[in-house]
């Protein structure tokens, strides 16, 4: 019996994910999300006091900030909630659905943080501000939650100098997804595994699928990092990780923002934003997507079965290898609070990574499981019907995936990587002259950043 297993039989429940005619096991949570236990979904102040408990014998409370709302990843959420309360008699978690990576900071400031929340890869101005309680010594002995059991880009993603302050909730990773109908008609008869390949593939589209927009791509350093890191290149100097200064006007930028500006010179490719993207999937207008993990369900929603939707990895560059960034929100842990407090709040965390809500959680919304445990939980039926969750599944294992720095000024970095990829593709600026004001910008952002 696979790991997990067992467990996974005992809670089984209907879950909710879009499938085809004749799939077994069909998901009913949508139906329950009209009663959406524990939910806060009002505005936070309306909300009920962030963690309480009087005594031993009293039922610990405390909210969840998090920002997912609708289906399948906010109707998943609250289900899980939901079970946890159902098993959890002593512990009660309420969601409240708001944009915590951005509104926690000055909650702590207020002096009034939620007990857990759920924020992105820029927590170094937390972690700078002495506001998050380390992870560690909650982990110390954990049978679930270690290095062993976590995939290594899940262990690695908000840890500094060696304490985890945020481990991943929800796992999202590059991919892009493609019209097998088309494929066959253009005469490709598998998923391409290098960028070369699938610049073949691209102009075989355009020639035998007249009409048909071979490409369509996110114009945002998500979808432009994979390709840059697999032809060479670091997202800082010498560094995937930490540093002072970038390092974009190189071979591997040349190389990266080259080959995507061929494709659109050509007509082969098109930026749009994700839901566009599938919307056009969906229509037959675009033979393939860039997307995310995250959006592998969305694409079969949209599809709504009209022809098999494939899926792969952004390919490997001329490093041999196809690299990946790990994105997502993680579970923290505000200061402020008891012991009993933090004491549910890890209760909770380490039942989520449990393998059988790990599974779940994959199935449901499209994100890879951050265990290993949970990985082996999902049925290998399930995965040869869902190639989307399967590619996510080899980013995830994989050693060339990486987080983003976790130095908060690392974002105004991948804003002018937006800005400046997008310019030199579409021809408004030459890319020596993109690159070269990307490593200014870049420089200057990372300049006075600290490490963290």
């Amino acid at each position: 019996m696979q790991v997990g297993q067992q467990e996974r039989r005992r809670s089984r429940r209907p879950r909710l994910r879009a499938a085809r005619p004749g799939q077994r096991r069909g998901r009913l949570r949508l139906a329950r999300a009209g009663t959406l236990l524990g939910v806060c979904a009002l505005a936070i102040s309306a909300c009920a006091s962030s963690g309480s408990a009087s005594s031993a014998n009293d039922v610990i409370s405390f909210q969840l900030w998090e920002s997912h709302n609708g289906p399948p990843v906010g109707t998943e959420m609250t289900a899980l909630v939901n079970e946890f309360n159902a098993t959890h008699k002593k512990i009660h978690v309420s969601i409240v659905v708001t944009k915590a990576s951005t509104k926690l900071l000055a909650a702590v400031a207020a002096g009034d943080p939620p007990v857990l929340a759920e924020i992105s890869h820029y927590d170094g101005q937390y972690v700078k501000a002495g506001a998050l309680v380390s992870w560690n010594k909650f982990m110390t002995g954990s049978s679930v939650v270690n290095a062993a059991n976590l995939v290594p880009t899940a262990w690695t993603n908000g840890e500094v100098n060696g304490q985890h302050y945020r481990l991943m909730a929800d796992l999202k990773l590059s991919e892009v997804f493609y019209n097998k109908t088309m494929f066959a008609s253009a005469g490709i008869t598998s998923a391409p595994s290098t960028w070369a390949q699938l610049k073949v593939d691209v102009g075989l589209i355009k020639k035998k699928l007249p009409g048909v927009i071979p490409l369509g791509w996110k114009d945002s350093s998500a979808h432009i990092l994979p390709a840059f890191m697999s032809n060479g290149g670091t997202m800082l100097a010498g560094s995937n990780s930490v540093g002072h200064s970038v390092d974009f006007a190189s071979a591997a930028g040349t190389a990266t923002f080259s080959y995507f500006r061929s494709l659109y010179a050509a007509g082969e490719l098109q930026f749009h934003h994700g839901t566009t993207l599938r919307e056009d999937l969906a229509a037959g207008k675009i033979a393939m997507i860039d997307g995310t993990s995250a959006g592998y369900q969305k694409a079969l929603t949209a599809v709504a079965g009209k022809f098999p939707v494939g899926a792969f990895v952004e390919p490997a560059g001329s490093t041999g290898h196809a690299y990946n960034l790990a994105q997502g929100l993680g579970f923290v842990l505000p200061k402020g609070h008891s012991q009993a407090q933090d004491e549910a709040a890890w209760t909770f965390v380490q039942w989520w990574f449990g393998a059988a809500r790990q599974a779940s959680w994959a199935e449901t919304t499209g994100f890879a499981p951050e265990t290993h445990a949970g990985i082996a939980a999902i049925p290998a039926s399930f995965l040869a019907s869902h190639p989307g969750l399967q590619a996510s599944l080899s980013a995830a294992v994989s050693p060339d995936t990486f987080g983003r720095p976790v130095s908060d000024s690392y974002n105004e970095v991948q804003a002018s990587l937006d800005t400046e990829f997008f310019n030199a593709v579409t021809g408004r600026q030459s890319v020596s002259s993109a690159l070269t004001e990307l490593d200014k910008q870049g420089d200057s952002y990372m300049s006075g950043a600290s490490e963290l």
